[in-house]
């Protein structure tokens, strides 16, 4: 027979929560600060609220009377009133364990508790308003449709249970699609961050405008047309109302486009913005979604990973569901003494830039007189290479704001960490000879690193030493011209080489293995096979 231990837990819950006045700890259910109650404040509600009699005699007496002595049905009873005051699973847990309803079965089988949580979970249909809060009721259509509830609770797939699939069965699936070739993709998270005063905002909404215009390339990328959604937690419809139409007239564009959308969240909780957003990308057919930005859209701990990985998972997920990408404005940290701008990561937990697919920093380079010069490097991509860092300039005029895009010159790569090693010693020597400390100096590499990549390129026969040599280190230079020598992925200005350049490429190669090793000369049937 299993004891009493009622007396036991209220002391604890006496000594332990009451006593301290600490807000218990969530399990990362995404939910608005002023929402968060502590266990004797959903006690307290419960007992006051107009089922407070049900709620008494499970609570306190453990009374299965009304339910036919079924214990299962009381115990889920007595969830759902809980789940009213708190969607957080661990905090229902532990309330539950404070009832007299409270037996072994809840220990012994963990399925059934969690079962019996998720269903209470999914069954609510409007949720506690604090005083002075926003109401926060959820419509039949919400507990239809799989990417609605996740903005409430969870990943918004409760009660559907996965399907093991053949892929053999699976259709082909179509290429992979870009708003912004390369770097923004269609259906997924791409991260854009950087320091305060690198114009991301103003980046993005050049974008938006873009996209959802006419317009065929972006910064010399192709772009997927479509409308856009900028969803505001920053400024006001006026401060962003006056900037589009001072990029609409930098670009020569009379007035925005109808297919760009804006929604203001300020005034609104962060759940009734995304719910709203997301309907109006549902109405609208929405291919893209600004978020600007991360930091008061999370309306959390922005270095918790719990929280983090809610915001994602619960906020984001949605849009993904129904094929909206998504471009979220996020900052970074202030640079520390020691640190490199391109090491710095958006400012909190490592899971923004673990849960989006395609990440951007951004970064002033130069500050003139009503211009602005960035760089833009690709730090992370899921699904291909990286695109090769760019530029673009912003011209401020007094009611126009113009964007271009501005060619890196090879030493402004060599300094990009997001090309590999290989490619930016390459770029070094485009500068001319070099020992491998200046290459270094020049790169930011190790010297190590370019002592070991010269070896590989001298084997590929396309670095040389000069002759020149300083403590006993041998000066190097490229062996082929400039052009040649910096080819990535056999391309040649963007485009697929044609069969000349193939053949080209291949006599290259085999000349390139013979001569360095002192080898025959190419034989006949070498020619013969090129």
């Amino acid at each position: 027979m299993i004891p009493d231990r009622t007396e036991v837990l209220q002391r604890l819950h006496q000594e332990r929560i009451m006593r301290t006045g600490k807000a218990p700890e969530t399990n990362g259910h995404w939910t608005h600060a002023d929402v968060v109650l502590s266990d004797e404040k959903v006690i307290e509600l419960c007992r006051s609220a107009k089922n407070a009699s049900k709620f008494e005699r499970l609570f306190d007496q453990g009374d299965t009377g009304e339910y036919d002595h079924d214990d299962s049905r009381a115990d889920q009873a007595l969830v759902s009133m809980l789940a009213f005051y708190t969607q957080d699973s661990g905090q229902l847990d532990r309330l539950f364990r404070g009832s007299r309803l409270y037996r072994e079965k809840w220990d012994r089988r963990p399925d059934y508790c969690q079962r019996t949580i998720e269903k209470a979970l999914e069954g609510l249909r409007e949720t506690y308003t604090p005083p002075g809060g926003s109401s926060l009721r959820m419509s039949k259509k919400d507990h239809q449709n799989p990417a609605s509830p996740s903005l409430y609770k969870g990943s918004g797939r409760r009660g559907d249970k996965p399907k093991a699939v053949r892929f053999s069965k699976m259709k082909s699936p179509s290429p992979r699609r870009y708003l912004l070739k390369d770097l923004v993709l269609a259906g997924y998270v791409t991260l854009l961050y950087g320091d305060g005063g690198v114009a991301k905002s103003m980046l993005a909404l050049a974008l938006a405008l873009a996209v959802s215009g006419s317009s065929a390339t972006w910064l010399g990328r192709d772009i997927e047309n479509g409308p856009v959604l900028y969803l505001d937690f920053e400024l006001d419809a006026e401060e962003q109302a006056r900037r589009v139409h001072q990029l609409c007239r930098g670009a020569g564009l009379a007035r925005p486009p109808d297919d760009l959308l804006y929604m203001s969240a300020l005034g609104h909780t962060a759940r009734e913005a995304f719910t709203a957003a997301l309907e109006a990308c549902e109405e609208h057919s929405v291919k893209l979604l600004v978020l600007d930005s991360l930091g008061p859209a999370l309306q959390g701990d922005a270095e918790a990973s719990r929280d983090v990985i809610s915001f994602f998972s619960q906020a984001m997920e949605p849009f993904r569901a129904k094929g909206v990408g998504v471009l979220i404005i996020d900052h970074q940290s202030k640079l520390q003494a020691g640190q490199s701008y391109q090491s710095k990561g958006a400012f909190g937990s490592v899971y923004k830039n673990n849960l989006a697919r395609s990440v951007i920093q951004v970064e002033a380079t130069e500050r003139g007189e009503g211009t602005l010069t960035l760089r833009l490097r690709h730090k992370k991509h899921n699904f291909g290479p990286l695109a090769e860092p760019f530029g673009a300039t912003l011209t401020f005029a007094e009611d126009e704001v113009t964007l271009e895009p501005v060619k890196l010159e090879a030493a402004e790569l060599a300094e990009e960490a997001t090309l590999n090693a290989a490619d930016r010693v390459k770029l070094a020597l485009e500068q001319g000879p070099a020992y491998p400390w200046e290459i270094a100096e020049f790169t930011g590499l190790a010297v190590k690193t370019v002592k070991n990549t010269l070896t590989g390129l001298r084997k590929q026969g396309l670095v040389e030493p000069t002759g020149e040599t300083e403590n006993r280190t041998e000066q190097v230079q490229l062996s082929v011209p400039a052009s040649l020598a910096y080819k990535r992925d056999g391309d040649r200005d963007g485009t697929k080489p044609d069969d000349e350049d193939v053949q080209d490429n291949r006599i290259e190669e085999l000349v390139i293995e013979r001569e360095p090793t002192g080898t025959a000369p190419l034989s006949s049937d070498e020619w013969e096979e090129v």
